[in-house]
């Protein structure tokens, strides 16, 4: 389904009933996934995150720019403008108090809307992301991972990919090398190759956003102005948005709740399912 709001179209779609039947038909809160990147869409989480919706509506959301949703110019790829549009679009179709729940770069956009809307949503939950981009990959871990010189390599390559400055040929080194370093347990080669020979990838979006948050995005000064409870899931072994990120958010957050996964790296739903679904559905529930 698409919508038209804030000047762009988005795609959705949704999983789940916003009625609970085995409880009289009670009202179950809304929870809207938003994806990494940029410029991958919100396919790469599915069917992981559909059993929370035995506890949550879930509303898929493909952010501007990405999947099957509106393209723009590059000055309209902003996070506070993906954070409006994600407001605008909840506003259209009378969601109350949603759950926003970002993986990766999608938490850059959750952590964008509870800091400029902050009694808009009921909770918020990041997952393997950061506060700040200014960072970026924790270098030293992906060069000591690999080893040698081709450790170093990759190092550079990594480097030039997240600061938007990566060759064709550097990016695709990335896709086939580094990539596959984002799982720390049960790589899923056939989930890679879908993610990247998915038609609708928007690689445009991902290095103008790539450079552009590696020199802006730092959202650490504004933790503390968190209203709502947040779930911070975090990798043991993600050198992709560091340990450090998901402890600052933790730690800066006045009602957050740190969960660590200690088998997994930045894909904690491909490799710890079931650990991630069952802390989910608690989270969501206490939250009642």
């Amino acid at each position: 389904m698409k919508l038209s709001v804030n000047g762009t179209k988005l795609f959705f779609d949704v999983v789940g009933s916003s009625l609970e039947p085995a409880a009289k038909f009670r009202q179950k809160p809304t929870m809207i996934v938003l994806h990494g990147g940029p410029g991958f869409d919100h396919t790469y989480l599915r069917p992981w995150l559909d059993p929370v919706s035995e506890v949550a509506q879930l509303v898929y959301v493909d952010e501007r720019g990405s999947g099957r949703s509106a393209r723009h110019t590059r000055e309209y790829y902003q996070l506070g403008i993906m954070a409006d549009d994600i407001v605008a679009l909840c506003k259209t179709l009378a969601i109350e108090r949603p759950i926003v729940l970002g993986q990766s770069f999608g938490g850059f956009v959750a952590l964008r809307i509870a800091t400029r809307y902050p009694d808009f949503t009921s909770g918020i939950v990041l997952f393997d992301t950061s506060p700040a981009w200014t960072g970026g990959y924790d270098l030293d871990a992906l060069e000591q991972l690999v080893g040698g010189e081709r450790g170093k390599e990759l190092r550079e390559i990594a480097y030039r990919e997240e600061t938007g400055v990566a060759t064709e040929a550097e990016l695709k080194r990335f896709e086939l090398e580094i990539m596959p370093l984002y799982w720390h347990q049960n790589f899923k080669e056939e989930a890679l190759r879908e993610m990247f020979d998915n038609p609708l990838i928007n690689m445009n979006i991902a290095s103008y956003m790539m450079g552009t948050l590696s020199k802006e995005y730092d959202l650490r000064p504004h933790l503390a102005e968190i209203k709502v409870p947040a779930l911070v899931l975090q990798g043991r072994y993600d050198w992709v948005t560091p340990m450090l990120g998901a402890e600052e958010m933790a730690r800066g957050i006045p009602n957050a709740r740190l969960h660590i996964f200690e088998h997994s790296g930045h894909m904690v739903f491909m490799e710890e399912p079931e650990e991630l679904v069952t802390v989910l559905k608690e989270w969501v529930i206490s939250l009642r």
